[in-house]
């Protein structure tokens, strides 16, 4: 028997990084549907690495740096969390990737 399932849940976008890329704060705003100022906010606090310092006209990002502001809005907007919760939440986030990578390396022993 098949019933009507009712969802609320949405499409979410596939991102493949590509290192060699990199984009302006206008251009990255526009990939991760974000304002530059909640961009600038997340560089300014940490949670996003740059290519390019302000003082040397302006920030650029990568690939990657536009799949973490991904990331950090989804934190944002899903879970509600705050700068800070972001931030540990990103941290622990990078060492389960490195955990996993050297688990890979081990296991190719």
């Amino acid at each position: 028997m098949n019933l009507p399932i009712e969802s609320s849940i949405t499409a979410i976008e596939v991102y493949a990084p590509d290192p060699a890329v990199s984009y302006t704060i206008e251009q990255a705003a526009q990939l991760a549907h974000l304002p530059r100022r909640r961009i600038a906010r997340y560089c300014q606090y940490g949670l996003v690495s740059t290519i390019m310092d302000p003082e040397s006209g302006g920030w650029l990002f990568n690939d990657e740096g536009v799949r973490r502001l991904r990331q950090l809005e989804a934190l944002r907007e899903v879970c509600g969390f705050n700068l800070r919760a972001m931030r540990l939440v990103m941290e622990l986030m990078t060492e389960i990737e490195r955990l996993q990578e050297e688990l890979r390396f081990l296991r190719g022993r």
